[in-house]
């Protein structure tokens, strides 16, 4: 519960400046408005309580940050990597350093979801706690794994409030040694791939394409079905997302907004990044449908003048073969009235078509129904 306290919005000792490089607040998450909006959503009236989620536990705006799904999604995720290692400690900010770079290249959590977090945990407290690993034996500096944006917010919320509790945050600690870099980079892709309720295509690609990796350096069997199981996709979104991962960044975006599908999109990052630019040059005239009736294992030099020549027959003139000038229906019969313009080696049949395969139809013959 919230403390009956006014917040002190004075200067502390613990300005972002200080903080920054100390406690693993980098460049990447620093927002010099973050502050001031925090402040104005803890001065507003406590908000009603939500209601409770799907499985029953109650839905908090620290969620916001991405835990949507349940405590225990996470507690799975560090139990499959590292076993029942690792103890839960409060931790000294002071200690505290950023996840690498390298190993956290999500997409950076929106301020209006930064604040929320902050409300919630400063009216309610923290949820989750942060995972961290020990950098030395004596345990003077921890690397964080999970919770970057929470070690943020309790950055903010200490300079806000001055209040001692937040000069230190709740931990899942992992001892000196207790987990290889290997261990410590999966634990960072997954756990945000099972925290964020939204994801971008390229953090959805980093995160299975880590996790692929990692089970064949680890040289497990049947690496696909392990990731689709671990990850809750299907074997052939682990193959698609997997092969995403090449994608050029420019059609990242694209995908996104949905100007692709996934099987187009795996299509295009199997060939190399200056094939990739040369099609996002021609994107204007860019299909599914053109893209995947060229193979991925075309050899490259033949990619662009496929595409080209696919694009033309797309775009030329098309012939008519005929039209139907009237049906008459009486009973069970029909008669139809057509005039056809009937190709070489072909017939004319008239054909009982489920509605729900007429699309299909027409995508594969379309040139040859009669309008």
């Amino acid at each position: 519960m919230m403390r009956n306290r006014t917040i002190n919005f004075a200067k502390s000792d613990a300005r972002p400046e200080d903080i920054k490089g100390t406690i693993g607040v980098s460049d990447r998450f620093a927002d010099p408005k973050l502050k001031e909006a925090i402040a104005e959503q803890m001065r507003a009236p406590q908000a009603p309580a939500a209601q409770p989620g799907a499985d029953g536990s109650p839905a908090r705006a620290e969620d916001t940050e991405g835990t949507l799904r349940t405590k225990r999604d996470v507690e799975d995720v560090l139990t499959e990597i590292a076993g029942t290692a690792g103890r839960f400690m409060r931790i000294p900010r002071t200690k505290l350093m950023a996840t690498p770079a390298a190993w956290n290249p999500f997409s950076q959590v929106s301020q209006e979801k930064k604040v929320l977090m902050a409300d919630s945990i400063y009216r309610t407290g923290l949820q989750q706690p942060i995972v961290v690993r020990s950098l030395d034996e004596a345990g003077n500096m921890y690397q964080i794994l999970a919770g970057n944006t929470r070690n943020e917010i309790y950055g903010v919320l200490y300079e806000l409030t001055g209040d001692e509790k937040y000069a230190s945050i709740e931990a899942k600690v992992y001892g000196y040694g207790e987990l290889t870099d290997d261990q410590a980079r999966e634990i960072a892709s997954d756990t945000n791939y099972v925290q964020r309720a939204e994801l971008s295509s390229r953090d959805k690609a980093y995160a299975v394409h880590t996790k692929v990796e990692m089970l064949k350096k680890n040289k497990v069997a049947a690496v696909l079905d392990r990731v689709a199981e671990q990850m809750n996709i299907q074997r052939s979104s682990v193959f698609y997302w997997n092969k995403v991962f090449s994608l050029i960044p420019e059609f990242y975006a694209y995908f996104d907004e949905g100007r692709i599908r996934l099987k187009t999109a795996s299509r295009i990052a199997s060939w190399p990044p200056a094939i990739q630019k040369a099609l996002w040059e021609r994107r204007d005239f860019l299909t599914d449908d053109l893209i995947l009736k060229i193979p991925a294992k075309t050899p490259y030099d033949q990619i662009i003048p496929r595409f080209e020549e696919l694009l033309d027959i797309s775009t030329a003139p098309k012939k008519e073969l005929g039209h139907i000038q009237s049906i008459d229906v009486q009973d069970r019969t029909y008669t139809i009235q057509a005039e056809v313009d009937r190709p070489d080696d072909s017939e004319v049949v008239v054909l009982c078509v489920p509605k729900a395969k007429m699309k299909a139809l027409q995508r594969k013959y379309g040139d040859y129904l009669i309008k």
